[in-house]
C-alpha cells in the first residue's frame, strides 16, 4: 500500500479487506479511513490478487530450487542437450578465435528458441568467427518425457516436448535449422517405424506413411542381400562340387581328410533325410558324425549324393582357405 504510516504496524494474517483496512487504521491512528485510503486498501488487495494468480499460471522448474544435486542435473542435462547441437546441426566452430563458438542457455516453459549472432576477432590475428548465443525453452519434464524415452535426438533432431499418444507415436516438437544460424520450432507427430527408424511430419498419417515406407525399403533392400548373397554361396558350391568331382578319392583324403562331416551337411546340401539315414546305415554303421576320411573309407559311391555332402562340409569349416588345401592343378576359388 502507498500510505504513509505514523504508527509500526505487524504484517497481516489474512490479506483481505477486514484484516488490511484495520492495520491501516492502527497505522495511520484514525478510527475511520476515508474513500481515498479504503480505495489504495482495494487496491492493494486487487494486486496481492494479481501477483498470486500469475505464480500459480507460470510453470514451476522444480530444478531452480537450491541443492546441489538438482543444479547437477540440470546442468547434465544441458549438457546433454549442447552435445546434440554440436553432432546434428552446424555450429559455429571456435578452433581459431577463443571467443567463438555455440553459447546455450536452456530455460523452461512453452518450447521456443531464439539465437544472437557476433562477429568476434581474433586478440591478435586478422581472423573473424561467430559467436552463437542461442536460448532454449523446454518443458519442465523435458528429461522424463524426453530423453528417458529415447526421442532427445529421433532422427537426427532435438526434440523439445512429446506427449505419447500411440505405443510408436508422439505428438511433439522439435528444432530445425534453416540457412545459416537461423533455427525455428516445428510441431507435429513422431512415429518410430518398425525399423527403429523415427519419422517427423506435421500429422500422424502423414508420419506413419514415411514410417512405413521406409521400412519397406529397408527389408525389400535386406532381402535383395540376402537373395544375392545366397545365389554367391550356391555358385561357389556349385564350382566346389565340380572341383571335387575331377578329383580322385585319394587327394580329396589327403586335400580335406581331417574336415568334420554331419549329418546335417547331408541335409543342408539338399539330400533326403530318410535317404542319407539309410546311407549310414548301409556304410557308416548308422554313425552320424565323422570325417571326410572316414566317409570316404566306407567304400561308398563318389556319386552325386555324396559329393554335395562333402562339399557343404567343406565350404563350412574352409570357406576362405581352400585353395591352400587343394593339390597342385587343382587349385580354385571360393
Amino acid at each position: 500500500m502507498n500510505l504513509k504510516f505514523i504508527h509500526p504496524v505487524k504484517k497481516p494474517d489474512k490479506v483481505t479487506y477486514n484484516h488490511l483496512a484495520a492495520l491501516a487504521r492502527q497505522g495511520l491512528g484514525k478510527k475511520r479511513l476515508s474513500p481515498d485510503e479504503a480505495a489504495e486498501v482495494r487496491a492493494a488487495i486487487e494486486r496481492h490478487k494479481q501477483r498470486k494468480l500469475a505464480r500459480e499460471q507460470t510453470p514451476r522448474d522444480p530444478l531452480r530450487k537450491r541443492g546441489r544435486w538438482l543444479r547437477r542435473l540440470r546442468e547434465k542435462m544441458v549438457d546433454k542437450i549442447y552435445d546434440i547441437l554440436r553432432v546434428y546441426y552446424r555450429m559455429p566452430s571456435d578452433r581459431w578465435v577463443h571467443e567463438a563458438g555455440l553459447y546455450l542457455t536452456v530455460y523452461y516453459g512453452t518450447p521456443s528458441v531464439s539465437v544472437e549472432k557476433h562477429e568476434v576477432w581474433h586478440r591478435k590475428k586478422p581472423w573473424r568467427a561467430t559467436k552463437l548465443c542461442m536460448n532454449l525453452s523446454v518443458p519442465d519434464d523435458w528429461r522424463a518425457s524426453v530423453y528417458l524415452a529415447g526421442l532427445a535426438k529421433a532422427g537426427g533432431l532435438l526434440t523439445l516436448s512429446a506427449a505419447r499418444v500411440a505405443e510408436d507415436a508422439w505428438e511433439a516438437t522439435w528444432l530445425v535449422q534453416g540457412r545459416g544460424y537461423d533455427f525455428y520450432v516445428e510441431s507435429g507427430y513422431i512415429v518410430r517405424g518398425v525399423d527403429g527408424t523415427y519419422a517427423h511430419a506435421r500429422t500422424l498419417k502423414r508420419a506413419r506413411a514415411i514410417a512405413d515406407g521406409r521400412a519397406k525399403v529397408w527389408a525389400e533392400k535386406i532381402r535383395q542381400t540376402h537373395a544375392r548373397r545366397r545365389a554367391e554361396a550356391q555358385a561357389r558350391l556349385r564350382e566346389l562340387r565340380d572341383t571335387l568331382a575331377s578329383m580322385t578319392r585319394d587327394q580329396i583324403a589327403s586335400a580335406f581328410g581331417d574336415v568334420p562331416i554331419t549329418l546335417r551337411d547331408s541335409i543342408r546340401a539338399g539330400n533326403c533325410p530318410d535317404g542319407t539315414r539309410q546311407w549310414l546305415n548301409k556304410w557308416a554303421d548308422g554313425r552320424t558324425s565323422g570325417t571326410v576320411r572316414d566317409a570316404l573309407n566306407t567304400g561308398a559311391p563318389l556319386d552325386e549324393y555324396l559329393l554335395r555332402a562333402l562339399a557343404v562340409a567343406i565350404a563350412r569349416q574352409h570357406t576362405n582357405a581352400l585353395a591352400y588345401h587343394i593339390p597342385q592343378g587343382q587349385a580354385m576359388s571360393l
